[in-house]
């Protein structure tokens, strides 16, 4: 009978305590004996295949990655530790194993003048509110912190009660990676764990790891003792070979797509991730497709690391760090999902929504230097566009046409200002407004967008229609309750939506919606619980006091008509019903989907 090997391991991978047993243990199993040894992670293999579980800040374990194989499993793990623990109780980022900067590479640091730049086109790109003028730049262990200095009058005891408490600071990687961070957060803060991000994208491969340890372990006993080292030179002389390289990064990938699964809405059957990257930006963009019908939805800064990881792992490869990479999930008529991956090297010039500015193209081929590069990514890179002249060299003392990409709309300008009900209401991707209240959308813990039609029947004289669009969000604890209760009324028997409704809609679902959906899951996941209506929803399945109490296998359909969410169980004649008009009711069906999918 196969033998399943359990380990409590801690951050680094070292192992703490073993078990054999001859069959898969179960979640809570695993959880004990994670806290018996006082550790945060647990592996579980099964010959060579291995599973993750992990323990999240709040104590509550669970299913990190299965199946996959050990390098892999210490891959996720030390991405799962960053993306929650980082640098943890009881730890500090120095005995981190990322806790150290990473090498600059083979371009170099960046310098105070080359850091201020990549700040100024980000400014302008992006058309933020923020001088781009009289910026300083201080360095840190992984790069820079570049800033707006505010002049304070000295003579004025008082005036430090006009320092702003939120400003932006940008932080600058030594290869060119820009963060927007706020001074509401501790500076050396913010600057360590910017460090752990770069050190865990750009660590180097495990075998590699192990020989550079083995030099400085050598190096360190030479020091110790005094004497001259009986071996001249130490360098690492070979790499993984590439079979080996190709299995981790693709590994990698299919760990990428099951963590961005998870973001999907109820029932879809397709996914399609496309991810265009140089070595300091990129451009994502996720779509669920449900009959055709696509759905758009944010991609986590958490996935985006794993991306980052994955390609500079590909970048070990001949064929260098890939330009692009394209992700598919279908699911079959059985339920199981199967993973296509697509790289794109450049062999042909990128589509203008996927292109990058020209800087972070240099900023890639200094960092990856590589044999071949296309002819149109040099001229690119370069910033002489792409070439337009249809045969023969640019005659001399002429300038080849280069059309300037079109200046992006500045990003808060809001998508929403008008008026309902004699109140003013103001939406934009930081914020809502409507009237003296006001909330994040960052800080939004459940939305609402219910429709309800009303039918006014006529005797003598024709029938009335009264359509009512409503929009709400706010917050479990004092929420503003304007915001809960936006509506909209129209008449006629087919109506068009109010366009601010339908923008506010289309906002949460790509945005708020997602963040919501993974916050639940992962709640319910670790063993908590939250309401819907009057259902309970956990780890187990739903409850309905004194009506329902399904396990996830019991429930065989769920659908959204008429304003309400029917939920079917097996051997029930009625379906359970939550009205939309309930926080967060448009959530549940993906919730359904994600835990019986």
């Amino acid at each position: 009978m196969p033998r399943h090997v359990l380990t409590a391991v801690g951050v680094g991978g070292e192992p703490i305590g073993q078990e054999a047993r001859d069959t898969a243990p179960p979640l809570a199993l695993v959880a004990s004996y994670g806290d018996l040894h006082a550790c945060d992670y647990v592996t579980v293999t099964q010959d060579a295949a291995a599973s993750l579980y992990a323990r999240d800040p709040d104590g509550i374990w669970c299913l990190v990655c299965a199946g996959t194989d050990a390098v892999t499993v210490d891959e996720m793990r030390l991405w799962f530790d960053l993306t929650h623990h980082f640098p943890g109780p009881g730890r500090t980022a120095e005995n981190h194993p990322l806790g150290r900067a990473p090498a600059a590479g083979a371009g170099g640091s960046i310098d105070a003048a080359g850091a201020v730049a990549l700040v100024r086109e980000h400014i302008d790109a992006h058309a933020l509110d923020y001088p781009s003028r009289g910026l300083e730049a201080d360095r840190f262990a992984a790069g820079w912190s570049v800033y707006a200095p505010v002049d304070i009058d000295d003579s004025d005891p008082m005036a430090f009660l006009d320092l702003p408490l939120d400003r932006s600071v940008f932080l600058i990687s030594d290869v060119g990676r820009i963060k927007e961070v706020t001074t509401a957060i501790p500076p050396e803060q913010a600057r360590t764990l910017f460090t752990a991000e770069e050190a865990f994208v750009r660590r180097a491969p495990v075998e590699e790891s192990f020989m550079n340890s083995l030099k400085e372990e050598f190096e360190r006993l030479d020091t110790l003792s005094g004497r001259p080292s009986a071996i001249a030179d130490f360098t690492v002389v070979s790499t993984p070979p590439e079979e080996l390289i190709a299995g981790r990064v693709a590994a990698l990938a299919q760990e990428t797509a099951q963590q961005l699964a998870l973001l999907g809405p109820a029932q879809w059957q397709r996914m399609t991730a496309v991810f265009s990257c140089a070595v300091s930006a990129e451009r994502a963009g996720v779509s669920f497709w449900n009959h055709e019908q696509p759905l758009d939805v944010r991609v986590p800064e958490q996935v985006a690391l794993l991306v980052r990881r994955q390609r500079h792992l590909a970048a070990a490869m001949p064929a260098g760090p890939w330009l692009r990479i394209l992700l598919t999930i279908t699911k079959g008529a059985d339920g199981r999902a199967q993973v296509a991956t697509e790289y794109d090297y450049g062999d042909e010039r990128l589509t203008d929504a996927h292109l990058l500015a020209p800087a972070h193209y240099r900023n890639d081929l200094a960092a990856y230097p590589r044999a071949g590069v296309p002819a149109w990514l040099t001229r690119y890179a370069a910033g002489r566009g792409p070439r337009t002249e249809h045969a023969g060299a640019e005659p001399s003392g002429t300038r080849s046409a280069r059309a300037e990409p079109p200046r992006p709309e500045p990003v808060d300008r809001p998508f929403v200002d008008s008026r309902v009900a004699g109140s003013a209401l103001v939406a934009d991707r930081h914020r809502v407004s409507y009237g003296q209240d006001t909330l994040d959308w960052d800080e939004v813990d459940w939305v609402r967008y219910p429709v309800s039609r009303m039918k006014h029947q006529g005797f003598l004289f024709p029938s009335l229609y009264s359509n009512n669009y409503a929009f709400g969000v706010g917050t479990y604890g004092d929420s503003p309750e304007k915001l809960g209760h936006i509506s909209w009324n129209n008449g006629g028997k087919k109506p068009r939506p109010p366009e601010e409704w339908l923008a506010l809609v289309d906002f949460v679902q790509r945005v708020v919606e997602p963040r919501l959906l993974a916050q639940h899951l992962a709640l319910i996941r670790r063993g908590g619980s939250f309401t819907i209506g009057e259902v309970r929803v956990h780890r187990d399945g739903l409850t309905l006091r004194g009506v329902m109490d399904a396990g996830w296998r019991a429930l065989t359909d769920i659908e959204v008509a008429h304003g309400l969410v029917s939920i079917h169980e097996q051997g029930r004649s009625q379906p359970v019903r939550v009205s939309l008009d309930s926080p967060n009711a448009v959530l549940l069906p993906r919730v359904v989907e994600a835990m019986t999918g």
